[in-house]
């Protein structure tokens, strides 16, 4: 706790020496920052869900940064880059200090007459969730590794049309050697296709068809190895954006999907997922962000009930409402704060893989509401110097069979300076 308090007031007396000369404009920034977070519920765990040996309940974090970065425009180009290092430090459960990571580069083009794109590329390493759904407290840490490449493409036919292509490949992996958590190791592929009809400033109308082919690869292990678990989803968006007013803008998205699976068709599987967005500039230093959605979806995870290798089907449905407000207080001084409540309802199949075939050893559902509150503080002492905290609230109410509710506080208060 004293190296904590003492890397944060480090930091502070930092910024607080800092010139504003440092601040030169510049494509390259470098800095650090710190973060000191504490948790009541860091585990995620139920409100009859005792900790494990040598676990604690609540914890606190330390979290120290190197920061690094480019923005620097050529021509009608510009690139981008952006790498973070990071340090954390747990208090109490020690068994889960790490080293993570995030890296991404990018470029943005455009021609002289109506074509411009993207092309980015990111990696990162996370410490993944402590309690997941299904496989429940893991007991030691799990790196969830993630890479990704996306292009894009947007060609404007006409006056009021354009089309926008998109192409993307995203590949997950897990570092606990657990069978359940290897099978979440996946691969997948994506392309996009849509059309913008724009026939007013003020007015667009967004039709996209979006395909995704990935696998599994360890989705379930075999006397020689892994069945590999293949899919193919196909989704077509529409998306209308409306600004009435110079203040006001209205969004909103509509999403119909399909997906298949190629060996294991009994869990093949169709959605309709929505939302509707109200961002109003209420003032010129307050902002109101409104946004209702509708979600449904589907995960499916193997693991093992005692020596049965089993897949857990889980179908889900998410409504949320979510209230945000920004103020900036002053030049340098900005407040922040949301509302955001979400009830869940989960139906679970959990199927038996048998060599005969597949065999459903029976159904159980939950529903549970969660209210998230959140406010936060921002004091950007110059351009290149930040001081802030972050307050949360969360309460999950549960019923039936697999989800529990649970509740947690949290505090969380940074700094960061750079060198531009």
């Amino acid at each position: 706790m004293r190296a904590a308090l003492a890397a944060l007031a480090a930091l502070a007396a930092l910024a607080l020496a800092a010139s504003p000369a440092m601040a030169q404009s510049s494509p390259w920034y470098l800095g650090a920052s710190t973060a000191l977070s504490h948790d009541s519920n860091l585990l995620r765990l139920g409100d009859n869900q005792p900790p494990g040996n040598g676990e604690s309940r609540s914890d606190t974090l330390l979290s120290t940064a190197l920061v690094g970065g480019l923005n620097q425009g050529i021509g009608r180009q510009r690139v981008t880059a952006s790498l973070t290092l990071r340090d954390n430090r747990f208090d109490h459960n020690t068994k889960y200090n790490n080293q993570s990571y995030n890296g991404a580069l990018g470029l943005e083009w455009s021609t002289v007459e109506r074509v411009s794109g993207s092309l980015t590329a990111g990696a990162s390493r996370n410490l993944s969730t402590f309690n997941a759904d299904v496989l429940g407290l893991l007991p030691e840490k799990n790196f969830e590794t993630t890479q990704g490449l996306n292009a894009s493409l947007s060609i404007g036919l006409v006056t009021q049309y354009s089309l926008e292509l998109g192409a993307g490949h995203r590949q997950v992996r897990n570092s606990l050697d657990i069978e359940s958590v290897q099978a979440r190791n996946y691969n997948q592929d994506e392309w996009s296709v849509g059309v913008v009809w724009r026939p007013l400033a003020s007015f667009s109308l967004t039709s996209a068809l979006r395909g995704v082919q990935g696998e599994f690869p360890k989705f379930s292990p075999t006397a020689t190895g892994f069945d590999t678990d293949k899919f193919r989803q196909q989704r077509l968006e529409l998306v209308a954006a409306l600004q009435p007013t110079g203040a006001s803008t209205l969004d909103a998205r509509l999403s119909f999907g399909e997906t298949k699976y190629v060996v294991n068709t009994q869990r093949d599987f169709s959605n309709v997922s929505g939302s509707l967005g109200w961002q109003w500039q209420a003032s010129g230093k307050l902002r109101l962000n409104t946004r209702l959605s509708r979600d449904e979806g589907q995960d499916n995870y193997a693991t093992r009930v005692g020596l049965l290798r089993v897949t857990i089907n889980d179908r889900r449905v998410i409504s949320t409402l979510r209230l945000q407000a920004d103020w900036d207080v002053a030049a340098k001084l900005a407040l922040s704060s949301s509302l955001q409540q979400a009830r869940r309802q989960v139906n679970r199949d959990t199927l038996a893989n048998l060599s005969t075939g597949t065999l459903s050893l029976g159904l159980d559902n939950g529903t549970d509401t969660t209210t998230i509150f959140t406010f936060g503080a921002r004091w950007s002492l110059w351009r290149n110097a930040v001081l802030g905290c972050d307050a949360r609230a969360e309460k999950r109410r549960a019923t039936g069979t697999i989800t529990t509710g649970l509740s947690g506080n949290s505090l969380n208060c940074y700094g960061q300076i750079t060198i531009q």
